[in-house]
């Protein structure tokens, strides 16, 4: 039937076998690395993925809420986290693989495990019943509930790992600063969820995660520092980082910005929109600086 079918539409049959030789030429091209490295790289990966799909999120819910201001749109939300959740886990498994996938998936449960004392606190304060932002979320099962998009991300990453092309070893230094990156940020955030996010004021909280975000940046740029392209890699990571603070955080921030804010939210508030550009700058400043003094010979003493 297939040589019939040929026979009849040879054209068909050429431009059919012309896109797949040029799909096959374009799918996304990556290095095999060390376990670790690649798990690391796995989460860059998926960072990427959710900060761009976040921001076509932002986007297309600002467009349809122009549309119709009265309807719901929360459930675009979670596709964001579907993103970036099959690009960490199908990103892994291609550079690095079973045992690069179980870190990565190993790093979904620590961030799952790491929101358990927030939500609970919320659950308190909220009287344990269900709200806009965490519908349910204040038992077991409502809170394993919304998880699914980090499972439907899961499986989707295992069925998209063949789209990779792997050639050889190396460092994908791209996906290595973004996934330094993540992995900061999310340390930072553990680290404050854990210790002063129940008892520091709005103030003094926010400046605490805007130092932490920095901090993070800077960690970046001491791993790009140290990587081929490191410099362009962190300049990428630094834009793409961006593009969901510029299309989501800034508006709602200005949004929120005015008379009926009380004083002590402010300077939260300017911390936290302000936070991601400046430790954008300081990524691409000690990845500079870092890189330079690597080849800058010492005097002799």
């Amino acid at each position: 039937m297939h040589e019939d079918l040929a026979r009849e539409f040879p054209e068909a049959v050429r431009a059919l076998s012309w896109t797949r030789a040029h799909l096959s030429e374009r799918r996304p091209i990556v290095t095999r690395e060390p376990v670790v490295w690649a798990a690391v790289s796995g989460i860059g990966a998926g960072f990427l993925v959710a900060s761009v799909a976040g921001m076509l999120v932002a986007l297309m819910h600002r467009a349809l809420t122009l549309a119709d201001p009265h309807a719901e749109f929360s459930s675009l939300a979670p596709l964001a986290t579907v993103a970036g959740t099959a690009a960490a886990a199908g990103a892994a498994l291609a550079i690095g693989g079973r045992l690069a996938l179980a870190l990565d998936l190993a790093y979904v449960v620590l961030g799952i495990g790491v929101r358990i004392p927030g939500t609970i606190a919320f659950c308190e304060r909220s009287g344990r019943g269900p709200s806009l932002l965490m519908p349910d979320a204040c038992t077991p099962t409502g809170f394993l509930s919304i998880l699914w998009p980090q499972l439907i991300g899961i499986g989707l990453g295992l069925a998209m790992a063949r789209v990779l092309a792997v050639r050889g070893e190396g460092s994908n230094s791209l996906l290595r600063v973004a996934g330094t990156l993540a992995i900061a940020l999310s340390l930072a955030s553990a680290a404050w969820a854990l210790t002063i996010a129940q008892t520091a004021s709005p103030a003094a909280s926010g400046l605490t995660i805007a130092a932490g975000t920095v901090a993070a940046a800077i960690a970046a740029g001491v791993v790009a520092a140290q990587l081929s392209r490191g410099i362009r890699s962190a300049a990428i990571v630094a834009g793409i980082w961006l593009l969901p603070w510029l299309t989501l955080q800034l508006p709602l921030a200005l949004q929120n910005l005015g008379p009926p804010v009380p004083q002590e939210f402010v300077v939260s508030i300017i911390a936290g929109v302000a936070s991601e550009p400046i430790a954008a700058v300081f990524m691409l400043l000690t990845a500079a600086v870092a890189a330079r003094s690597r080849f800058i010979p010492r005097e002799p003493a």
